[in-house]
């Protein structure tokens, strides 16, 4: 497919592509869900022994990311693409997820066991799928890939929740196993990976810790252009969503005096403004540029988060929370492919791999929130920190230039 003008939107590669979304939308609601009390009721009320075993995903994280990231580049420049290793990171997510429900009649080495199969099996997809959408989705398109995947993974959300509730713990696991299973049966069957000469490619980098720092120099020191200013706004992106999502329940129960549960409601409103937004997203994206939708985006949160600190009803602020869920898609949707247009090919995996580990540094603000309101004696600025995290996001992007990361203006 060409990049011009009359070129054919992909829509079914895209929703295709959008099923990765829909991985994690099973995966991840049903784990915050179900581990910490899967947890306990294997340790007991052994309070440190529950964040150092809830504290395993990190760790996974932190070692397979970028250990797969540079792997999946290394196995494209050689021919073997990287579906290979996102196929086998599906497999063993589904096994995790089938057995996870059974392991704790094991003590606490079966429920590790478990835990430790399921995250290898997120965590070595994560960067390679990154990569692969851009890899397959041509660049003029890729913003209306990663909205499939945002509106895959609220939607997925949503209805795993649903089902963790209605049909318990054990039939929502393997449910979700089933679907993982058919999520890499149907990336098999329908996703082809471009096959080039060897000599298109670079030499990956061997090395993959020493690739990911060079990975890092490139972004903070502005290496590729645009990347320093989009690298920063997806963190603070991040540090926004972490935020209200650490706070927000003892925030509103503060302000308002609903219960814990009342406060859920604020949850469900974003995954729905998630799943409203992200598909019209892609496409302001693709019409008005990739900066420019991000900045439009962050602007409108802002002043969203401004009015909902000024409510007096919890209802008014689920509301807001939605329309707030419906802005944060149009920077959540177009910060990747600005971020990833400038990289090479055989580059693609370690940055996205930087780019995973990014957006898993959003809780670093938590410390800093939990000072203020002590500070303060309450949760109650808590709307006004979310639009200064994202006006500061919106200052980041306009040090990206004009142009920089935009359809066409990258190596492919």
């Amino acid at each position: 497919m060409n990049e011009t003008g009359t070129a054919r939107t992909p829509y079914l590669l895209c929703a295709v592509v959008g099923l990765g979304g829909l991985f994690f939308g099973v995966t991840g609601p049903l784990l915050s869900n179900f581990i910490p009390p899967m947890v306990r009721q294997v340790v007991g009320e052994e309070r440190t022994l529950i964040g150092l075993v809830l504290a395993l995903d990190n760790v996974i994280m932190f070692l397979l990311v970028p250990w797969s990231g540079g792997l999946s580049d290394r196995l494209r420049t050689r021919g073997t693409g990287r579906l290979p290793l996102v196929l086998s990171g599906l497999v063993l997510a589904a096994v995790g997820m089938a057995v996870l429900p059974s392991s704790p009649a094991l003590g606490l080495a079966g429920l590790i066991g478990a835990m430790v199969v399921l995250y290898s099996g997120m965590n070595i997809m994560r960067a390679p799928f990154q990569a692969l959408v851009a890899d397959l989705v041509p660049s003029r398109f890729r913003s209306l890939g990663t909205a499939s995947v945002t509106f895959q993974m609220c939607v997925g959300a949503i209805v795993f929740l649903m089902l963790g509730l209605k049909l318990g713990m054990r039939p929502a696991f393997l449910i979700a196993a089933a679907t993982v299973l058919g999520i890499a049966v149907t990336f098999l069957l329908s996703l082809r990976e471009p096959r080039e000469r060897q000599g298109d490619n670079a030499e990956a980098e061997e090395n993959t810790f020493r690739a990911l720092f060079g990975a890092l120099g490139a972004a903070v020191g502005g290496t590729l252009p645009g990347i320093r200013g989009i690298f920063l706004m997806a963190l603070l992106l991040q540090v926004t969503f972490q935020s209200f999502a650490s706070w927000y329940v003892l925030h509103g129960t503060e302000r308002f005096g609903g219960t814990p549960e009342d406060m859920t409601l604020g949850f469900i409103a974003w995954a729905v403004g998630g799943v409203i937004g992200a598909l019209p997203a892609g496409f302001i994206g693709v019409r008005i540029g990739r900066r420019n939708a991000i900045l439009l985006g962050l602007a409108l949160m802002a002043a969203t988060f401004v009015v909902a600190d000024r409510v007096s009803t919890p209802k008014a602020a689920t509301i807001l929370l939605a329309l707030a869920s419906v802005f944060w898609t149009l920077p959540s949707v177009n910060a990747y492919p600005l971020f990833i247009e400038p990289a090479p090919k055989e580059k693609r995996g370690i940055l996205a791999a930087l780019f995973v580990l990014c957006l898993a540094l959003g809780g670093v603000a938590d410390p800093l929130n939990g000072a203020i309101f002590d500070l303060q004696g309450s949760y109650r600025s808590l709307f006004l920190l979310l639009a200064v995290y994202t006006a500061c996001a919106f200052v980041a992007v306009l040090f990206v230039p004009r142009g920089a990361g935009e359809v066409g203006t990258g190596t492919s």
